[in-house]
Parts: structure tokens; C-alpha cells; sequence
């Protein structure tokens, strides 16, 4: 028996009610309740919950405690299904780019190894768009079961949930763990509150009594039941129900004629410490099947599968439901089934499971934790063959909450049998990695490398499989220190073994990934070396293929100097095998290499390769190296059109699967394609999702990115200071860490392009040689990157202007490269036209300076800083259109806001002889959109007051001007910004005036 009514918790209560009315107001939270079994943390949460539900706000359910050890994201998959179903579903586009990712959360769709806060995000987005109109509450039950992946995903909950309309309670055992470690760190960080609950003091527990017996007043209880609560329950609210309800199934406590209970026998009777007799009366009422049946169940843990547990008892399914119908109406099981998981009970708490089991002699322990783990083992065969038509699928390899690999192992561990345990634990851990589980995968695989220190009877051949698992899986995580100290062991494993040569091989290519992964290029290929060796002259074709895969990536990475041919042929070559032998991932990721050594070379035959690659993955349904090879063609364009429709169309392609770090690197090249393209807002709007992914997601890798576009847009205003600042910061994250750590061949160039467009907008034309100067340098050092990048052209032009260039770079592969890249081309094509002029051949130089601006429409900056730097060398040897050139590349630089190159243009013209209009005092002040529509200093005085409320006698009065004439600025501002009336005009100067 229960009380209906929550007793003794109303500060608590009221604390996680305050919190969900906060949450209703925007300023989301969470709370930890913490305690004991039975201590009540599901029922004031529960209370919390249903009133928040009343109150019109969605709440959305999980529990973490699961069979055996905790499945990956379990609890975050329940809660996720509870709000993809039913009434108020989010909609299509809701969610963005992370609604993929909860499908993969929920196991709806296959896994890509999405980073983990991937799903983060996607959770947090569906709790907002849930708690868009009322309110979201999510639930998250017994977070000391969790895994670690669901662990980590609460933490970022904790400190992302504030500013939403979203809370979460979250209930957990007070003990030593990793829940608790979470709970107490976001405490105090005050993203979090934590409660702990406290047993009942004897006045709360008198009055639970009382409920429980269906009185309102304590003293109808007599005063022997309270007085054996007070003494047996602790003040544990469940332990108190329990006890009453034996007191009252066993006949020692009646209900009178009238009103009122009275004690007819001894209270002590069946109850030894706490509950456990409590439980075990009713279980002792069941039928020897059901007794059975719940011996099996309670090994299996609180919530157990039917089907598994009915195989350990011994009875067939529909006896087993017949008993677990009766074990429920004896409040010691409830109906755990879901709609993912028809299969499944739960014992009422888990005091109930812990009860049955301590009654277990250890033998019947052991012996039937070793028949549950063969249980498991035989559905899982059962799963993976052939059905026949209508029948059901096994326990094993369907849902999201069905491995029970980790159970059987620790089954397996209860009953002596470590060894076997290690084996059901690889397999658990191979399963974490393909739901993306990796942090969880790890954690598995580490107990059972434990398991196999402490297992004499452990075989070699699964000692290797452990650890070749585990290694596999720190190298997906990016967590490589201890892959050497375990390559080592594995190795060592294999040679005692006697494995074969090919078995081996493929230890030390696991080291060569966590190698490249590290940036330590030597020291992958010299595991790459080692793989070679024992593999033999004539190594299996597979074989050869991956390692050869992995080769070109370390050696196109390294500093040898012919790098870039040896990567080449590697990569052609693993191509080549792999297509043959039928390894399409394999092929990808030597495409992807191949395409890498081609880009210097030649463009057109890069595109060629990436469209393989695309192909390829789309013929064997990679996703993931699809969107790359799509990201790849848009890097393409980008450096040969500087258009950016492949790389909207591979973001999208990222969106839609959820593959988050690849969104964020195709914002990193649009905002880098709308830099060159003049398209200020549209690079800025990339760099605001940058920075939103960086901080939501907490990615290091991200987080540079973005620091590294925000330079870029910093760079093309001529703003040095944060330039510099975006500098140091990524020197700062980079430390320790090669060349290419960050963006791969890209980087010296982009940071060359970066500090030397800058001098040269803040009119520091030295400057600007020597960053050029040094960034050519450094690409010297680095000949995979050399041709594709987009400051030589600047380069290039500058030493001509200033005679340090002549014809001789010009001609050949320079002038090849230059002419494959959208930015280099008309600074080359000025380059030539320079030299013509400096020769005395007036006519070629024009012709060959107006061919060089063909085109150049997309990319206005270059197109105008050839003509300030070029414009000068036609004036001084008179050739070509200098006061043309000039004039309109002063206008450019003006009305853009870089002042210093416009005066400098504005002085050029002078010394030629050419009027220079004047610009009019408070013009610079003009916001740029307006200034391009022809908006004058004066007139916008006049907006300006507009926006303020004044009247046209006001305004005229203000700027000493008549009325007529405040009213021709008003009808000229009309016709300039296409506005129809006042209103519209307030409306817009008033967007200005709140710096919009």
C-alpha cells in the first residue's frame, strides 16, 4: 500500500517547482535529487512532473537503470522517443541539422560517427522546440546506472539549458560516482542545484503511515506500527509502505468494524533488516514458476527481459506472463514493456530485485547468473539467423535498449568465469562504437582488459581481440595517448600467440591511425614500416590497400622532400587495389588522399577524383565521405569561380545527416568564398554559426575554425588588432602541435593571404612585402601546399610594381597556377601588363591590364587593389588609364570604409593633375549601405533626426535650414532608398540608430 500524497518534501517540492515555473519563463535549469533507494526521489519528481504537465508543459521520460550495466544513451533515447511521439511532435525544420542525429540516438538510422555533441545538441534542440510554447521538463531517472556517453551529454544539458524554456530533474543515489562527480561539478559552476533527500523524521513518518492506512490524522495509527516504522524504516518512505503492507497482508494489522486499525500479532513476524522479508513474503506466495521466474529476473537486474528470464526459469512464455501477472498484483513487478521494448518488466524498486538475490545461496547465484548469461548468448544466435515469415525478431541486435552483451559479462564475472566475461565485453564494446557510443565503448573494453589481468584460463587470440577493439576505439575518439603502451601489449599478445604475419600487420596500422590522428608523422610510418615488414614482399591485396591509404596521409604530412609524389603514388596505388578487391571505404579515403596530392598540380583533375569519390560513396551508401567529397568539389570552386553553390549543396548534405563538423567546415569556406567576394554581411552570418557551433558544441577543432574566420573578416577590414589577437590565440591552442594541425595544407597560405591583405588596406605596402615574403617562405617548406592559395597573386604584383619581379616568374608552372585560382588571376594578368608598360609597349600593357579586370565582378577587392597598385605604374610610364583606374578604386575604397587606401588613390590623382571631389565632412559616418545608395552627408542629418520623432519645422530648425529644403532631402531620401512614405523612413532610421 502507498499514500496517494507526497509527505515530508515540501521544500523540496517547492524548490523543483520554482524551478519549472523558471523554465516556463525562459530561464531553464537543472536539478539533482539525490538519495537512497525508496527515499522518494522518483515520487517528488514524478509530483513535479505531473504538475508541470497540468501546467501545459511536455514532459519527456527516461531512466538510466537498465539490465545489467548501463546501455549507451539509453535514458536519453526513452525521453527522446516520448517526444517524437504523440501530440506536439516538433516539425520538419524544427530541429535543423541535428534531427538526423536523434534518429541515431533513438537507433532509427544508421551510425556515422557523429561526434557526441552532435547529440547534445540534437537533445537540446528538441527540448527547445518543445518547450516553445509552455515548457519542456525532461526527466532522467537512476543517473548512477548511466553510461559515461549519457553522462557526458547531461553535462552539456547542465550548461546549456539556461536562456531555454527547458528544465531538468535528474534523480541519482547519493553514493561516490560519476553521476555525482557530474551533479556537484555543475553545482559549482551554478549551472545546477542539488537536492538531497533525508529519510522522514518520525512526525512525517507517522503521517505517511497514516495516508498509507487512508486516515488524514497520525493518531489513528497505533502506536505499535509507528513505533516498528520508527525502529525498521529509517524514515525511507518505500521501506514504510512495505512494512505496512506486510503488516497488513500477514494478518498483524486489522481493520476494524468502524474506523481504525488495531494489532492482533506480532509486528516483528517475517521482517528481518529493513524490507527484505517484506518482499520476500509475497514472493513466497507466488507459484513455484513465479518464484523461479523472479529468482532468474532479479540477476538479470531491475528491469529484465521476459523472454531471457523465462529461459533461466524454465517455462515457456505464456507461463511466464501468466506469473508475472500475479507477481503484479502482489506490488513486486510493474509493466516496464515500452513500444520500442515490448518485451520488458521491471520490478517495483530496486530493493525488491536486491532481496531476492541476497536470499540466493552463493552456488544458486552463480549457477544462475551462468544460465542467464547462456540465455543471452542463445537469443543472440536466434537474432542473427535466418526468420521464418511472422516470426519475431530476437532479443538481441533490434532496439536501442537490447544489447545485453555487457549483462552477460558481468553475469559471467558473478559466476567465476572471467575469461568468457572479456569476450562478451569486446563484443559490447564493438557494438557501443557502431551506435556511436565511443566514450561508453572505451569504458567496456577497459573492464574487460581488467577482467583478462585478473583471468589466468584467458586465451591469447581474445586478449588480442580486446585490444584491438580498444584501440580502434580511442582512435575514433581522438584520444591517443595510451594507443603505444597498449600497441605494445597487443603486439606482444599476437607474437606469443603465434598469430599470423597479416594479424599483426594490421596491430601496428591501427598505431599508424592513432599516428595521423596525433599529427606524428614519423612515428606512424615507422608503425606503417613495421606492418610492411611482416607482411612480407607480396602482402594480401586488402592489406596493402589500407596501409598504402594510411602512407599517403603521413607522408603527404611529413617533411620529406618529395612527399608530394611519394603521397601521390600511394594514394593511386591503394585506389587502384582497393576498386579491385572490393574496399569502397578503403578507396575513399585514398581518393580523398589522391585528391589532396592533385590540388597543387591541377586542378581540373582534382575535380575528377573528388567526383570519384563521390560516386563511390554513393554506389556503397557512405554518407559520410560523400559530404566530404562534396565539401572538397566546393573548396574547388571556391579557389577556381569563387562561387559557393557546391558548398551550400554539401552543407546541406551535412545538415541533413547531422554531421556537424563537417557543417562547420563548409561555413569556414563560405565565409572564407564571401571574403573574397566583397559580401561582408553574408561572411559574417557564416562566422555567427561558427561560433554558435563552437560554443554549443565545445569542440576544440571548432572552436579554431572559427577564431581563424573571424581573423579572415578581421584581416579584409584592414582591422589589425584583432587580427593579431585571432593570431596569438591560435598560436596559443596550437602549441606543441605541427604546421598543419589545424587546417591541413591550407593554413600557411590562408594565413599569409590574411596578414598581407591587411597591410595593404591600411596602406602599408612594406609591411605587406615582408608577411608575403615570409608566407612564401613557408610554403617553400611545405611544396604539397604549394600553388593553390590566393596571396601569391597580391605577392606577385607588389615585386613587379616595385621591379623585384620579371617576365621569368611569369612564364611556366607559376603562371599555370596562378591562372587555376579566381583570387591570383588578374593580380598575374596586372603583372603582365605592368612589365609591358615598363617596356615602352603602351598598347599591350592597356590591353593586357583591361583583360585582367575580365571577370572580376564576383571578387571587387581584387579587382580594385590591382587597380590602386597597378594605376600607379601606368601613371609613372604612362601607359593605359591611370585617373580611370584611380578614380574608381577610390570610390571603392571609400565607400567600403577603407579610408587610408582611398586617400592614397585621392593623392595619386592629384600628382597626375585630375580634380578629386571633395568628401563632404560626416560622409564616413554614413553607414555603408546607404552610402552606396547615394545617401549624402546632409541628408542623412536629416533621417537621422527623423528617426528621433522630430517634424520637418524641427529638423529645419536644428540644421538651420528651410522647411522646403528639409523636404527635398526627405523626397530624395524616398527615391535613393526605395522607401514609400515617412513612416517607412522613421522605420529605417531607426534600424540604423540601434545599430542594426
Amino acid at each position: 500500500m502507498s499514500s496517494s500524497a507526497l509527505v515530508g518534501r515540501e521544500p523540496e517540492r517547492g524548490l523543483l517547482t520554482a524551478a519549472v515555473a523558471s523554465a516556463g519563463e525562459g530561464r531553464g535549469s537543472s536539478v539533482f535529487v539525490l538519495g537512497g533507494p525508496g527515499i522518494g526521489k522518483s515520487r517528488l519528481v514524478e509530483e513535479t512532473a505531473a504538475a508541470a504537465m497540468s501546467s501545459g508543459f511536455r514532459v519527456l521520460r527516461g531512466r538510466a537503470a537498465s539490465a545489467g550495466r548501463a546501455v549507451p544513451l539509453r535514458p536519453l533515447a526513452e525521453a527522446v522517443f516520448s517526444g517524437l511521439r504523440g501530440e506536439g511532435a516538433p516539425g520538419d525544420g524544427d530541429l535543423g541539422p541535428y534531427e538526423p542525429l536523434l534518429s541515431r540516438l533513438c537507433g532509427l538510422a544508421p551510425q556515422d560517427g557523429a561526434p557526441l555533441v552532435g547529440y547534445a545538441e540534437a537533445v537540446l534542440r528538441l527540448l527547445g522546440a518543445l518547450g516553445r510554447s509552455g515548457g519542456c521538463v525532461l526527466v532522467l531517472e537512476d543517473l548512477h546506472d548511466a553510461d559515461a556517453d549519457t553522462l557526458t551529454i547531461v553535462d552539456y544539458l547542465t550548461d546549456n539549458l539556461p536562456g531555454r524554456r527547458a528544465v531538468l530533474l535528474a534523480t541519482l543515489r547519493g553514493g561516490p560516482g560519476p553521476a555525482l562527480d557530474l551533479a556537484e561539478a555543475a553545482a559549482s559552476r551554478r549551472t545546477a542545484r542539488t537536492v538531497r533527500l533525508a529519510g522522514l523524521g518520525p512526525a512525517h513518518t507517522a503521517e505517511l503511515a497514516a495516508r498509507c492506512l487512508g486516515h488524514d490524522d497520525a493518531g489513528e495509527v497505533p502506536e505499535a506500527v509507528l513505533d516498528r516504522l520508527h525502529a525498521v524504516s529509517e524514515g525511507v518512505p518505500f521501506v514504510v509502505e512495505e512494512l505496512l503492507t506486510a503488516m497488513v497482508e500477514g494478518g498483524s494489522l486489522v481493520r476494524r468494524r468502524g474506523d481504525g486499525w488495531t494489532v492482533t500479532g506480532s509486528l516483528d513476524a517475517g521482517v528481518p533488516a529493513t524490507v527484505a522479508a517484506a518482499v520476500l513474503q509475497r514472493v513466497d506466495h507466488l507459484e513455484p514458476a513465479g518464484v523461479a521466474l523472479l529468482e532468474a529476473a532479479a540477476v538479470l537486474g531491475r528491469r529484465f527481459p521476459v523472454d531471457i528470464a523465462a529461459r533461466v526459469a524454465g517455462i515457456d512464455r505464456t507461463t511466464a506472463l501468466r506469473q508475472l501477472r500475479q507477481a503484479a498484483h502482489a506490488h513486486l513487478v510493474t509493466d516496464g514493456a515500452t513500444a520500442e521494448e515490448p518485451g520488458w518488466h521491471s520490478f517495483r524498486h530496486a530493493l525488491t530485485a536486491d532481496a531476492i538475490t541476497h536470499r540466493l545461496l552463493p552456488a544458486e547465484r552463480a549457477a544462475l547468473c551462468l544460465a542467464a548469461a547462456d540465455a543471452i548468448e542463445s537469443a543472440d544466435a536466434a537474432a542473427h539467423r535466418p526468420r521464418g515469415a511472422g516470426e519475431p525478431e530476437g532479443l538481441i541486435g533490434g532496439g536501442p535498449g537490447d544489447d545485453l552483451y555487457r549483462l552477460a559479462a558481468e553475469l559471467c564475472v558473478a559466476g567465476g568465469q572471467r575469461a568468457r566475461a572479456a569476450v562478451l565485453l569486446t563484443r559490447a564494446g564493438r557494438q557501443a562504437v557502431l551506435r556511436g557510443a565511443l566514450l561508453t565503448a572505451v569504458e567496456l573494453l577497459d573492464r574487460g582488459l581488467e577482467l583478462t589481468a585478473d583471468a589466468a584460463d584467458a586465451p591469447p587470440e581474445a586478449v588480442a581481440g580486446l585490444l584491438e577493439e580498444l584501440l580502434g576505439a580511442l582512435v575514433l575518439t581522438g584520444d591517443v595517448r595510451r594507443v603505444p603502451e597498449l600497441g605494445d601489449r597487443l603486439d606482444g599478445v599476437l607474437a606469443v600467440w603465434g598469430a599470423p604475419p597479416a594479424r599483426r600487420a594490421a596491430g601496428f596500422l591501427i598505431r599508424a591511425r592513432a599516428a595521423a590522428t596525433a599529427q606524428q608523422w614519423e612515428a606512424g610510418l615507422t608503425s606503417v614500416r613495421r606492418a610492411r615488414e611482416l607482411l612480407g614482399a607480396e602482402p594480401d591485396p586488402a592489406s596493402r590497400a589500407a596501409l598504402d591509404s594510411v602512407a599517403a596521409h603521413l607522408v603527404l604530412n611529413s617533411q620529406r622532400p618529395d612527399r608530394l609524389e611519394s603521397a601521390r603514388a600511394l594514394a593511386e596505388g591503394a585506389v587502384a587495389t582497393a576498386e579491385a578487391v572490393g574496399l569502397p571505404e578503403v578507396s575513399c579515403k585514398a581518393l580523398n588522399m589522391l585528391g589532396y596530392c592533385l590540388r597543387p598540380l591541377d586542378l581540373a583533375e582534382t575535380e575528377r577524383v573528388f567526383e570519384r569519390l563521390v560516386a563511390t560513396a554513393d554506389a556503397h551508401a557512405l554518407p559520410v565521405w560523400r559530404i566530404r567529397g562534396l565539401l572538397e568539389l566546393g573548396v574547388l570552386d571556391r579557389i577556381r569561380i569563387t562561387g559557393t553553390d557546391r558548398l551550400l549543396a554539401a552543407r546541406r548534405a551535412a545538415e541533413e545527416t547531422g554531421a556537424v563538423l563537417m557543417t562547420a567546415w563548409a561555413d569556414m569556406h563560405l565565409a572564407q568564398a564571401h571574403v573574397l567576394r566583397d559580401e561582408q554581411d553574408r561572411a559574417l552570418e557564416a562566422a555567427g554559426r561558427l561560433r554558435t557551433t563552437a560554443r554549443r558544441l565545445r569542440l576544440g577543432e571548432v572552436q579554431l575554425i572559427g577564431v581563424g574566420v573571424d581573423a579572415i573578416i578581421a584581416a579584409s577590414r584592414g582591422e589589425r588588432e584583432k587580427l593579431q589577437a585571432a593570431l596569438q590565440a591560435m598560436e596559443s591552442a596550437l602549441a606543441g602541435r605541427s604546421a598543419g594541425a589545424l587546417w591541413g595544407y591550407a593554413d600557411t597560405s590562408v594565413w599569409g593571404w590574411a596578414q598581407g591583405i591587411c597591410s595593404l588596406l591600411r596602406e602599408e605596402p612594406d609591411r605587406a612585402l615582408a608577411e608575403f615574403t615570409e608566407a612564401d617562405r613557408a610554403m617553400r617548406a611545405l611544396p604539397s601546399t604549394r600553388g593553390v592559395t590566393g596571396f601569391l597573386g597580391p605577392y606577385l604584383l607588389l615585386r613587379t610594381v616595385r621591379g623585384a619581379a620579371g617576365w621569368a616568374e611569369l612564364d611556366g608552372a607559376v603562371a599555370d597556377r596562378l591562372s587555376q585560382v579566381h583570387w591570383d588571376r588578374p593580380f598575374a594578368g596586372w603583372s603582365r601588363a605592368v612589365l609591358l608598360g615598363r617596356e615602352g609597349r603602351a598598347g599591350e600593357a592597356a590591353k593586357a591590364a583591361e583583360e585582367a579586370l575580365a571577370g572580376t565582378e564576383a571578387i571587387p577587392l581584387a579587382r580594385h587593389l590591382c587597380l590602386r597598385l597597378g594605376a600607379a605604374a601606368a601613371l609613372a610610364d604612362g601607359w593605359g588609364h591611370p585617373v580611370e583606374w584611380l578614380s574608381a578604386a577610390e570610390q571603392f575604397f571609400h565607400d567600403r570604409g577603407t579610408t587610408r587606401v582611398a586617400a592614397a588613390c585621392r593623392a595619386l590623382l592629384r600628382e597626375a593633375g585630375s580634380p578629386v571631389s571633395r568628401r563632404r565632412r560626416g560622409h564616413d559616418t554614413i553607414p555603408q549601405e546607404l552610402r552606396r545608395a547615394g545617401v549624402t552627408a546632409r541628408e542623412y542629418e536629416v533621417l537621422r533626426l527623423l528617426g528621433r520623432g522630430l517634424g520637418n519645422q524641427e529638423i529645419a530648425e536644428h540644421l538651420f535650414l528651410s522647411p522646403r529644403t528639409v523636404e527635398k532631402h526627405l523626397a530624395s531620401l524616398r527615391n535613393r532608398t526605395d522607401r514609400s512614405g515617412r513612416a517607412a523612413l522613421i522605420a529605417l532610421a531607426r534600424r540604423y540608430s540601434d545599430g542594426q
